[in-house]
């Protein structure tokens, strides 16, 4: 089989994942049955954490398939191992449902088990879409647009999230249930990666990108 039509059925069905995990996210979002009236407005109250959790990871699976859908517009070729480096990445977006559900329901009380679990899940997603998008790189599985200075400025931009997730998992054995407040760090730890991927673009020739295998 042709190694454009390969490419072309991983990207319909990594399509298909992304949207099967949304769809999971919102399968959450549900109030107790048979409520009565004077109750709803504590119910609502009560299903806020689960709320502001379906709202972030929202966000994070469509950035994410805004990033892999752009990799994928300047990734030509197609190998067996950038095929399994895929499916590492939908492992993690998959998983995300689940580890939502575990921080919505558990995340509040003194256990830093649902933020480690929620965490790890994030840093997993995003070491695995960058990892995927510079080994594509490595092996000349890119374009000619794809120069040096172009991957860094994409690996640059990437790491802040990973950066902030996975620093977090040790500071919650210490922060237990307020461990979610530190990952808007991301605001700021992202400016910081924002402007240097920015000056990696600047002062990097842009060079031809490696060759392929």
């Amino acid at each position: 089989m042709d190694k454009s039509v390969l490419l072309e059925r991983m990207v319909f069905f990594s399509d298909a994942v992304f949207a099967i995990a949304l769809t999971l996210l919102a399968l959450d979002l549900k109030l107790p049955i048979g409520i009565p009236p004077e109750r709803l407005n504590a119910e609502l109250l009560d299903g806020l954490p689960e709320l502001i959790a379906f709202a972030l990871s929202f966000a994070i699976i469509a950035r994410v398939w805004f990033s892999h859908h752009n990799d994928f517009f300047r990734i030509r070729e197609f190998n067996i191992r950038l095929a399994w480096l895929n499916m590492l990445l939908l492992f993690f977006i998959v998983m995300l449902p689940a580890s939502t559900a575990v921080l919505s329901d558990y995340g509040g009380h003194n256990n830093p088990w649902p933020s480690i679990i929620y965490a790890a899940t994030i840093s997993g997603v995003y070491l695995a879409l960058t990892g995927m998008w510079t080994y594509a790189w490595r092996k000349g599985l890119t374009d000619d647009t794809v120069d040096t200075a172009a991957h860094w400025q994409v690996f640059w931009g990437r790491m802040a999230a990973p950066t902030v997730f996975l620093l977090s998992i040790p500071a919650a054995f210490f922060l237990a249930g307020y461990t979610p407040y530190t990952w808007f760090l991301i605001i700021p730890v992202a400016f910081v990666f924002r402007r240097l991927s920015r000056r990696t673009a600047r002062v990097m020739p842009p060079t031809e990108a490696p060759p392929g295998p």
